[in-house]
């Protein structure tokens, strides 16, 4: 990573930005015309096209700490050989609003694949599960572990994981974190698979459980009860108007 005043540049992308004249805090955050645009409280989401370049910047209009984690947890995880968005770049203003750059990511998010093509689910699925039963292996947590937070590169048959904010390594106590991402996991099978979401959810068990076997009493009870209560508070924060 390169130093430039008061960003973080991936070396890669320096010149690119170099050459069009980006790397000022204030032209990142003022780029105009986004081909996408999303505000959810405090974070703005838009996507830019620049010169043949897709680039995602996502804004803080506070908690810089979040910000700064997430792109910690982006570097550590390619470090380990975990695919996520490809840095691009992170900038942190005097006022204390963020920034964080990442190319557009290649391919497309799995939930979308497969309700365009119910007939690809057993094949997604089995790829979840094996890639989230390596993720754990070697002591990672999403901590925000949906369907919709998976992507699938058919060009490199990668799956990538997305928004890493709030991913834990090594953390003390991980059989919390560990039952957390997946009663998360379960909850998203009821949200996108419907009626069929047990049946898929005995096909992702049976599959994770291939290569990590799971002598944890109690553990399905526990995961039940970790969805139940994720249930409620998203019942509740959709009542208040909020957003989840």
């Amino acid at each position: 990573m390169l130093n430039i005043k008061d960003i973080k540049v991936n070396k890669n992308f320096y010149n690119f930005l170099e050459k069009n004249n980006l790397l000022s805090f204030d032209i990142l955050w003022n780029l105009p015309d986004p081909y996408f645009f999303r505000k959810k409280r405090y974070r703005i989401v838009s996507a830019y096209q620049i010169k043949g370049f897709k680039i995602f910047i996502k804004k803080y209009l506070a908690h810089p700490e979040e910000a700064k984690k997430e792109w910690e947890n982006i570097l550590l995880l390619w470090e380990k050989g975990v695919p996520t968005s490809i840095p691009v770049f992170f900038a942190l203003s005097e006022d204390k609003r963020a920034m964080i750059g990442t190319e557009e990511i290649k391919g497309k998010r799995v939930i979308d694949i497969i309700q365009d093509d119910p007939s690809k689910v057993s094949f997604f699925i089995s790829k979840i599960a094996e890639f989230l039963a390596k993720f754990h292996k070697i002591v990672f947590f999403h901590q925000d572990c949906y369907l919709n937070h998976f992507y699938y590169d058919e060009k490199s048959d990668q799956l990538i994981i997305i928004d890493v904010s709030r991913v834990k390594y090594k953390p003390f106590f991980s059989k919390y974190y560990f039952i957390k991402d997946l009663a998360q996991l379960k909850f998203s099978f009821y949200t996108y698979l419907g009626d069929k979401a047990e049946r898929w959810w005995n096909f992702f068990w049976e599959n994770y459980n291939k290569s990590t076997k799971n002598s944890f009493l109690f553990l399905p009870k526990l995961i039940d009860l970790k969805v139940w209560l994720i249930k409620r508070h998203t019942e509740r924060v959709l009542k208040r108007g909020g957003e989840i």
